[in-house]
């Protein structure tokens, strides 16, 4: 039988395992490219953070060599993510750059579509705290050229998609970064640095330098000699 006591103790475990704590960061995250079909590869490279910026880079490519993504950078932290990839070759084809950012759950996108071949690039989407630069599909052999459906969707007979330059994030401040417009913090007990405007009549010097003067001619002494030149 329970008593009392038991009752609350159980109670109040309870309600402390519902708690969560209520200043958690959101978690960004960051990633050059991904692909699926013919062959697959994870994000990469790819990073994540809730607080403190990290960052990431290089070249990649699937393990067959036909897609080589280069010039990658990425970076997350809290309140924002930033993907970049400079080029990306596809068999004898290449395209870029791509780049997507997000800043306090407010994205962006940069990266040109088109066709060439049996090779599409899709402008990417953005909103709602996430984005993706572009997606790349190359249909298989013999399928023809279309290698989306009319609402945009890669269609069944894609041999590969490559989605390029993603990210993701909420609102919030990397730790040590100043909000825009604050004044860098002096070290403790630093008075401020003012600056005293000069007075009229001033030539720019300190208030409390010696005024400058001219040095004395040097006088003959009686039995010296002028030396010329």
């Amino acid at each position: 039988m329970l008593t009392g006591l038991s009752i609350g103790a159980l109670l109040a475990a309870g309600a402390a395992s519902c708690v969560t704590p209520a200043h958690a960061e959101a978690l960004s995250s960051a990633s050059g490219i991904s692909v699926s079909g013919a062959e697959s590869l994870a994000p990469q490279p790819s990073v994540s953070s809730g607080g403190t910026v990290k960052t990431g880079g290089g070249s990649v490519s699937t393990k067959s060599g036909a897609v080589v993504a280069t010039g990658i950078s990425v970076k997350a932290g809290a309140g924002l993510a930033e993907a970049k990839v400079a080029s990306i070759r596809v068999g004898g084809t290449t395209v870029g750059p791509f780049s997507a950012t997000c800043r306090n759950g407010k994205t962006t996108v940069s990266g040109s579509g088109g066709s060439k071949g049996n090779l599409t690039v899709r402008p990417g989407t953005s909103g709602q705290g996430k984005a993706t630069a572009a997606v790349i599909t190359v249909s298989a052999a013999g399928s023809g050229n279309t290698t989306t459906t009319p609402t945009g969707e890669p269609r069944k007979n894609t041999a590969l998609t490559i989605t390029v330059a993603t990210v993701s994030c909420g609102t919030g401040t990397p730790p040590g970064t100043n909000p825009p417009g604050t004044p860098a913090p002096t070290k403790p007990g630093e008075p401020p640095k003012t600056t005293q405007p000069n007075r009229p009549g001033d030539r720019g010097t300190p208030h409390d330098a010696p005024e400058a003067r001219p040095a004395p001619k040097p006088q003959p002494k009686p039995g010296s000699l002028p030396v010329t030149g």
